[in-house]
């Protein structure tokens, strides 16, 4: 039953995609894209092998709890694939780069585009905390309780094209006391007597959620009055509970809630990352769905968030003739135009294009190979909207 469900679900994605390439305009609300705002740390804890009515509503799990009380539950978010190991490499680069076990994968580091790799080559800062880990950049598979399986970022450590640098993988000793020094986003990875996967229930689920609360806890609070957001994720179920597992935000930009939206998944949650801090897609996060409906329209915002836009791309398939036209254009005086291949990497950006009047399109498609490509379109740091263009 639960492999049907996947099956399902990740069928949409191909209609998807055949139904933006037919469509031409598109209306935005600019509730769902204009208020993902930037915060100026993420921290992602990983938790591990519960499925959601295990740990949630439950009296085993009091902290997380209260954190789903001040933030944004998502009630209807799943795991991608068992067992552990794909999932946090699927969460983090859009794909399961050939790996479908636990094993210790053979053939790294990998070149692949990745979430980290990424957010540094764009200027940002990231580190993997690892608790148990022995050494700073230490590749070892195990030591102790920490499993190199639930660190993903260290299959890419290096120094090539999409690479971590070994000073990105850190043990959680150095988690920082001043939550400033942070970087701009990063992963926290308790070991596995720590993370809800060694054990019994409910042991185990206990142990895990006083883990969080004793060595997140300050974090959490201190996020929300510095910009700043914390998630709570799980990599998988158990196996009986259809994938469906806990995902929480923290953090004063998110309107607290529960949310049902269906079929969120790890690559939505890392298409969310990709579109926040303004990255390249990573392998499959191209055609995911970024997680919108969480975040609150702050007072700078408050006039976009009872309009809408809607933007025109004209003809498409797009020639040397094709225009961005835009309704509402008088919300926004200048905007930028990204284009990415398929793989999400960016092949084009143009900035400060005047919206008076029709805009070209600032790209000529015969420079361009034949195919699909994805294109953004920001104002003022925020995405206000993004679609398919076609080059044949």
């Amino acid at each position: 039953m639960e492999t049907q469900f996947l099956q399902v679900r990740n069928l949409l994605s191909p209609l998807r995609l055949f139904l933006c390439l037919l469509t031409l305009s598109v209306t935005i609300s600019t509730k769902s894209f204009a208020s993902m705002q930037r915060p100026d740390h993420v921290v992602i804890c990983v938790l591990e092998n519960h499925g959601y009515s295990q740990v949630m509503g439950t009296s085993n799990a009091p902290y997380l709890d209260y954190l789903a009380s001040i933030g944004a539950n998502l009630q209807e978010y799943y795991a991608l694939t068992h067992p552990s190991q794909p999932n946090y490499i699927m969460m983090f680069s859009g794909s399961n780069q050939g790996i479908t076990d636990n094993n210790l994968p053979s053939g790294t580091p990998w070149s692949t585009p990745n979430l980290g790799g990424s957010l540094i080559q764009a200027g940002f800062t990231f580190k993997g905390y690892s608790e148990d880990l022995p050494t700073v950049g230490s590749t070892v598979g195990s030591s102790g309780a920490y499993a190199r399986k639930h660190s993903p970022w260290v299959h890419w450590q290096g120094n090539g094209v999409n690479q971590i640098p070994s000073n990105c993988n850190v043990p959680f000793s150095d988690f920082p006391t001043d939550f400033n020094l942070l970087p701009d986003v990063s992963f926290v990875i308790p070991n596995q007597n720590n993370d809800m996967h060694n054990g019994s229930d409910p042991a185990r689920i206990i142990a895990g959620d006083e883990w969080v609360q004793q060595n997140l806890g300050a974090y959490a609070t201190w996020a929300q009055t510095n910009n700043s957001l914390l998630i709570i994720i799980f990599d998988e179920d158990n196996g009986s509970l259809y994938n469906r597992v806990p995902c929480i935000f923290v953090g004063p930009m998110i309107e607290p809630g529960n949310y049902f939206t269906l079929g969120h998944d790890h690559y939505d949650f890392l298409r969310t990352l990709e579109e926040m801090y303004a990255l390249p897609y990573s392998g499959n996060s191209a055609t995911a769905e970024p997680i919108n409906e969480i975040w609150r329209i702050n007072a700078g915002l408050s006039k976009l968030a009872t309009d809408t836009w809607t933007v025109k791309i004209a003809p498409n398939p797009i020639s040397k003739d094709s225009k961005i036209i835009l309704e509402n254009s008088e919300l926004y005086t200048e905007i930028e135009f990204q284009l990415f291949n398929i793989l999400g990497s960016k092949i084009l950006e143009k900035r400060n294009i005047s919206t008076s009047g029709p805009i070209n399109i600032p790209v000529d498609p015969e420079n361009l190979s034949k195919g699909l490509y994805i294109y953004k379109i920001r104002n003022r740091g925020h995405i206000m909207a993004s679609g398919k263009l076609v080059v044949d």
